[in-house]
């Protein structure tokens, strides 16, 4: 069963699946489960009153950015920055290898425009950067992916792979395939490791689909195993906002996508994406969530969890807010903390510049026909 492909009832994300008293204003005993296809517990009947009523009793209007805490929370100098229009990026607290990043912004435009702009992922994605964009048909085929291509480099790299001593991020059994097929090729032998690369691609995409995190064969392109599960459950861990009462009865729209990006001198990267359109179904400052994991890195990423949202205050002022959360492999070893430095540093340079984009498009209005 694919981990919800269509319009669906209950929480918001099918990794929550269990809520036992509710307790103050926040659900306890929430498990976080990572196999899909079991039924999602419904939580809307506790809420509701937890939410309306402090609110009421307040008589003031919603902190727009309140569900976010305490992964990152406004001070009046920052709402003062916000009011003059500003976009303000920040480096969220990281340990070991991840790094996390955020960012916002008053925002001329709705909720539904977000999420017309992520159905048209291609449209929202475009930039120099961003050398293909493919969504994913409902269900996939392998017809998707018979535009994907690696560059002579990673061909080069995949023809000598082995277990434990790869440049490309790839499972045991995939690194064997791909290097028979390029030894079976002959002459050809590019086409036929394009080939299987595709089917590789597909396949782990399907193995997503069945059993979600828990159905991914681990990394094996180092000596130590990266388990894509594991590295996953350390970046939810650091994002407690999805299990909080904004997220807890909503619809939601998923779809899958692949895409080919290169920043700078860097490698190419080929990823796959499942992404949720969630719209809460209870009262909240959070209008439209656009949620991103990665199932699927070439390079660099073990994993990467990412949000985008539209929230609005109770004025109608609305907030273009992101999130990201990201484990690296380039993080570890005695010069680690420098190379924190430096990502960190470009990052927030760059997402900045991203960001206004994003905001800008959003802002002129629905996104042309792809």
């Amino acid at each position: 069963m694919a981990p919800e492909i269509s319009i669906t009832r209950g929480h918001a994300f099918p990794w929550v699946i269990e809520a036992r008293a509710c307790k103050a204003r926040r659900f306890g005993g929430m498990v976080v489960a990572f196999r899909t296809g079991i039924t999602v517990t419904r939580l809307a009947r506790c809420a509701i009153p937890v939410l309306l009523l402090p609110a009421i009793a307040a008589g003031t209007p919603p902190d727009p950015f309140a569900w976010l805490q305490p992964v990152a929370a406004m001070d009046a100098g920052a709402r003062i920055r916000l009011d003059r229009g500003e976009v303000i990026v920040g480096v969220l607290p990281a340990a070991d290898a991840e790094i996390g990043i955020f960012a916002a912004s008053r925002l001329n435009a709705d909720g539904e425009m977000l999420a017309a702009w992520a159905e048209s992922i291609a449209q929202l994605k475009k930039s120099p950067y961003v050398l293909v964009v493919r969504r994913f048909s409902d269900p996939p085929s392998i017809d998707d992916v018979q535009d994907m291509t690696l560059d002579d480099t990673d061909l080069e790299t995949l023809r000598g792979c082995r277990a434990g001593d790869c440049d490309m991020k790839m499972a045991a059994e995939d690194i064997v395939s791909l290097r028979q097929s390029a030894e079976a090729g002959g002459a050809f032998w590019k086409d036929a490791v394009q080939q299987q690369f595709r089917r590789v691609v597909f396949n782990r995409l399907q193995a997503y689909r069945a059993d979600g995190f828990e159905g991914l064969p681990v990394y094996a392109d180092r000596r130590k195993p990266i388990d894509p599960k594991a590295a996953f459950t350390s970046i939810l861990g650091r994002s407690p906002y999805l299990t909080s009462d904004a997220f807890a009865d909503a619809d939601i729209e998923s779809f899958f996508y692949w895409s080919k990006e290169q920043y700078g001198a860097g490698k190419p990267v080929i990823s796959v994406t499942h992404v949720d359109i969630v719209r809460p179904r209870l009262p909240s400052a959070l209008r439209v969530a656009i949620v991103s994991r990665e199932i699927l890195a070439t390079h660099y990423r073990n994993a990467s969890l990412g949000l985008t949202a539209v929230s609005e205050d109770g004025e109608g002022q609305r907030y273009l807010v992101y999130v990201n959360r990201s484990q690296l492999d380039v993080l570890g070893g005695l010069v680690g903390g420098w190379k924190r430095a430096i990502v960190e540093g470009k990052l927030k340079n760059e997402s900045a510049d991203v960001f206004r984009e994003v905001r800008r498009r959003l802002e002129s209005g629905p996104p042309p026909s792809d």
